[in-house]
């Protein structure tokens, strides 16, 4: 008897229910929802005539592990706190669908280390784990290797056997961001990092650093952001503000970017002419009309055309037991994939010197 005020607790549809109502066994139900099974084509009307007057649905990850595959594919994310970063995490989802694969989401907690997270992904039983935030210890990266899940890090190196990194090439860039830079006539040349210390961070940082202790120079002035317009902003006021402010600003992205335009604006401050600016991401809203950022980038697309080949492929362990007739299971290094980066100029740069 159901009480009052209460409602009663629905019942789960199973493949028993609708064996039951279409009057054969619980495998023939699972082999009219198998590709490729052996069921007659009555039978298989009837399961599935069933089974939507029941409105019951296989349960395709409990198939697939029956197959030895989840398809399942975890993408370990952090806050969304760039623009960028949620159209990589789209354009790998739609890559990933598009090869028939589901994407489980698990975010990373505030303490920033993604071993929780991937070790929680591990028990869905999926077939490979991206990493886009947080660090990941050595531990939790050999446990992949050892139940044979594919760990792919995105923005970061770890050096853990039979583990992909795929990372922009930030030194060549940062580098080619300061002599851009001084080209155009800049000699107080700022930056902007993130709070983070990330791997990615460094390497920019590094890379301007070098490139202007060629030309006699130092970093003219150090500030730290969260990725994000607003951290950008306030930023470049303490930078702009000062008795001797910048006269170019590189940003570690896009978004920290935008905000440096917005607070120059604020101040007064004319970009170009004044301040130059520039980011790495090429975001969209980086060609929108009030900002027109010079900025880095590769295409989304192309980032997860490169996730999604490393997550098709062959693991290293595969390839090593196949050709190797000696008996060793060592597995091969950890393999890094540094994407290249293009310019794109706007109009938050002066034209460069002859």
């Amino acid at each position: 008897m159901n009480t009052p005020g209460k409602n009663p607790k629905k019942h789960k549809v199973t493949s028993r229910d609708v064996a039951e109502r279409a009057g054969v066994s619980r495998s023939a139900v699972s082999r009219s929802f198998t590709p490729g099974a052996y069921v007659s084509e009555a039978i298989r009307k009837k399961v599935h005539l069933a089974a939507k007057e029941l409105g019951y649905l296989p349960n395709a990850l409990a198939r697939s592990l029956i197959g030895g595959e989840s398809s399942l594919v975890a993408l370990i994310i952090g806050p969304m706190a760039s623009p960028h970063d949620a159209l990589v995490i789209e354009a790998v989802t739609c890559k990933l669908a598009e090869l028939g694969k589901r994407v489980l989401l698990v975010p990373v907690p505030a303490t920033r280390v993604a071993d929780d997270s991937l070790l929680e992904a591990l028990s869905y039983q999926v077939e490979a784990a991206v990493v886009f935030a947080g660090t990941v210890g050595p531990q939790a990266a050999e446990r992949c290797t050892r139940i044979g899940t594919r760990l792919i890090l995105f923005g970061r190196i770890v050096d853990v056997p039979d583990t992909r990194c795929i990372i922009y090439d930030n030194i060549a860039a940062a580098q080619a961001a300061g002599r851009f830079l001084l080209r155009c006539g800049h000699r107080k040349i700022a930056y902007i990092g993130t709070r983070h210390n990330a791997f990615s961070d460094r390497e920019r940082h590094a890379g301007l650093s070098h490139v202007l202790g060629e030309a006699g120079l130092e970093i003219h002035a150090f500030e730290k952001g969260d990725y994000g317009h607003d951290s950008g902003y306030q930023a470049a006021l303490k930078m702009l503000g000062g008795i001797d402010p910048p006269d170019a600003i590189f940003s570690s992205n896009d978004g920290m970017a935008l905000g440096a335009i917005d607070a120059a604006r604020t101040l007064g401050i004319r970009v170009p002419d004044d301040l130059a600016v520039i980011g790495i991401d090429n975001n969209p809203m980086g060609d929108w009309a009030a900002f027109r950022l010079t900025s880095w980038g590769i295409p989304v697309d192309d980032i997860a055309n490169v996730i999604a080949d490393e997550i098709m492929a062959k693991t290293a362990s595969d390839t090593a037991a196949e050709n190797d007739d000696s008996g060793d299971s060592t597995p091969p290094a950890a393999r890094t994939i540094r994407l290249p980066l293009t310019l794109t100029v706007r109009d938050s740069t002066r034209r460069m010197t002859l």
